[in-house]
């Protein structure tokens, strides 16, 4: 029996993770975010939604993979 990976994109990037939810902290360690860059997910139609550490996103509750980006401290969102 195959455990469903869920797919999530990180500035373009492509990830599997093999549970459900993920929290900040995670996403960090799985696309190698520096500590100092804010995470945010993108939700169509709204602003994106700041991602802290401690935040858990619910990936099977998505439709399609999650979309996150990051912005580096001192940047200016494009």
């Amino acid at each position: 029996m195959s455990k469903e990976k869920f797919l999530v994109f990180v500035d373009g990037d492509k990830y599997e993770w093999e549970k459900s939810t993920i929290t900040g902290a995670e996403l960090r360690m799985l696309a190698a975010i520096p500590q100092n860059a804010q995470i945010y997910l993108k939700v169509p139609g709204k602003p994106d939604e700041p991602v802290n550490d401690n935040s858990t996103i619910d990936l099977a509750k998505h439709h399609g993979p999650a979309r996150f980006s990051t912005q580096s401290p001192g940047s200016q969102a494009g």
